[in-house]
């Protein structure tokens, strides 16, 4: 008698036990399927209110996207429609901020004639597990100086449904433009090591150090000449100054030109004027002399420029 009270007392607990289970169960299901968050629309973007997105200068008109998302802890029941709209408030902060009153240096909207966006409305379907939609911007990269901050300012103008977070409703939407060579997201170093000599001269003075190059082309890079180096306190005229470009011809050849008012010339020897890659590693090779202008040509004078160098160097890739 005692053992089947015993034993009726277990059972008894076993169901009590399974019968909270099933309850809690239940309760946890339920809470899944129930909204935790407010839902509440926004802008992708970084602390700074930047988005920032690479353009290859392989393409003429390459596409990237900017995400609008939704908050909530379960996917929107309806057609969200979200409609965008010129920002006129970020830029002139981001610029104040970073820049102070060296307008020199502000970043720049991005001309109408160089993006299109399809349409400035598009639509959250309903019921979208990934709980944001992507607007297609398409940008022609070639011509954009990599030396400027060029942005396109937006901002959510309306949305059909939901609330706007107010600190993500604008965005400053950067392009970043980069080639096979070179990219503007961080700047590209290259180890630079070589000789440079008096035009006419047997004296070989051996030049190195880490050499920035910027793209501008599909096919074009930019340095600086010689033992120049730029910096970041490099101004616009050290740039026209002292900068050549690097064309790589479709056989991996180099052609060497002026990128403002230097005066270059590429001089031809094997092994040389080449770009190469070897295992992982990227190289150019070049070979040419140059000369700097010291006073511009006026009507009543001619140009008075610097002496000849000549260089040899070594480019490698720092990763």
């Amino acid at each position: 008698m005692k053992k089947n009270t015993i034993l009726n007392r277990f059972k008894f607990l076993l169901l009590l036990a399974f019968a909270v289970s099933v309850t809690v169960s239940c309760d946890e299901d339920a809470a899944y399927k129930k909204e935790m968050y407010k839902k509440v629309l926004y802008l992708l973007s970084d602390n700074n209110q930047v988005y920032t997105e690479i353009y290859t200068l392989n393409e003429d008109e390459p596409v990237k996207y900017l995400s609008i998302g939704c908050g909530g802890s379960l996917p929107n029941e309806e057609d969200v429609t979200i409609t965008l709209e010129p920002d006129t408030i970020l830029l002139n902060k981001y610029n104040r901020s970073n820049y102070d009153i060296d307008s020199a240096s502000f970043a720049k909207v991005l001309p109408e004639t160089r993006y299109k966006i399809p349409s400035m409305s598009v639509t959250l379907p309903a019921n979208s597990e990934d709980q944001y939609v992507r607007v297609p911007i398409s940008v022609r990269p070639e011509g954009l100086s990599p030396d400027s901050i060029y942005f396109i300012p937006l901002s959510i103008k309306s949305s059909s449904k939901y609330e706007i977070n107010p600190d993500k409703r604008n965005v400053l939407y950067r392009i970043v433009i980069e080639n096979d060579y070179a990219t503007q997201k961080t700047v590209t170093y290259y180890h630079m090591k070589g000789v440079q000599t008096a035009y006419g001269s047997d004296r070989e003075v051996a030049i190195a150090g880490t050499q920035p190059m910027y793209p501008l082309t599909g096919n074009k890079v930019r340095i600086f000449a010689g033992s120049n180096l730029q910096t970041n306190s490099s101004k616009p005229a050290d740039i026209d100054k002292y900068s050549v470009v690097l064309h790589v011809n479709d056989d991996n050849s180099i052609d060497i030109l002026p990128y403002g008012s230097i005066d270059v010339i590429k001089i031809q020897r094997d092994g040389y004027n080449i770009y190469s890659v070897e295992g992982k590693e990227k190289y150019f090779y070049i070979y040419y002399r140059y000369r700097t202008l010291t006073t511009p040509a006026t009507a009543t004078s001619p140009a008075v420029w610097s002496s000849w160098n000549v260089v040899r160097e070594t480019l490698r890739r720092l990763e």
